[in-house]
C-alpha cells in the first residue's frame, strides 16, 4: 500500500511538473528542469522554489491566520477566479466577501505549508488547515491541495480541494 501511495505521488509531481499542470504524460517523459519543489515541516528544510511564490504563498497562509481579508485580495488580479468545492467566486469582491463571511463563522485558523510545486506560472500547493467554528466551538482539520496560475505576481486562478475531517 505504501509503494503504491509513493508512486502515485510521485507520478503525479511528474505530471504537475512535465509541461504543464494539466499534463498526461507518462513519468518516463517528464521534464523536471524548470520544476521547483518546496516542502515545509518541522522534518525538512525548504529545496528549490522560486522565492516570489514561496512569498505569495506564505502570505496568504499568514493572511487566512489573520483574518486579513484586505491582505488576502491584495495577492489577487481583478478579474481573479477563487474556486473552492461547492463555490466559485469572480473578482476580488467577491473573493474579499467570501472570506469576510468564513472568518465570521470561523475563528483560530492555523495554515501549515507542507509543499509548494511551481513551473512557471502554474503550480501547486499542499496544506494543512485548522479551525474553530464561532457558534458551536466544534474543531475541524483539513488537507488542502491547491492548483493556482499567476498573471504576472498576482493569483489569477486559485482552486481548492479539501479533505475535512472533525475533530471530536
Amino acid at each position: 500500500m505504501i509503494r503504491i501511495r509513493a508512486a502515485l505521488v510521485i507520478y503525479g509531481l511528474v505530471c504537475l511538473c512535465s509541461l504543464g499542470i494539466a499534463t498526461n504524460q507518462s513519468p518516463a517523459h517528464a521534464n523536471w528542469q524548470n520544476c521547483s519543489i518546496s516542502m515545509h515541516s518541522s522534518q525538512t528544510d525548504t529545496l528549490l522554489v522560486d522565492s516570489k511564490i514561496q512569498q505569495l504563498v506564505e502570505r496568504q497562509a499568514k493572511a487566512w491566520e489573520a483574518a486579513d481579508s484586505k491582505q488576502i485580495i491584495a495577492d489577487f488580479v481583478d478579474d481573479c477566479l477563487f474556486a473552492v468545492p461547492g463555490f466559485q467566486f469572480r473578482g476580488k469582491q467577491e473573493v474579499k466577501q467570501a472570506a469576510d463571511s468564513y472568518f465570521a463563522e470561523f475563528t483560530d485558523t492555523k495554515v501549515t505549508i507542507k509543499r509548494i510545486i511551481a513551473k512557471g506560472n502554474e503550480g501547486a500547493i499542499e496544506w494543512n488547515w485548522s479551525e474553530k467554528n464561532k457558534e458551536t466551538g466544534e474543531k475541524s482539520q483539513a488537507e488542502d491541495a491547491i492548483i493556482f496560475e499567476l498573471e504576472g505576481d498576482q493569483i489569477k486562478y486559485w482552486r481548492e480541494y479539501i479533505d475535512k475531517k472533525i475533530i471530536k
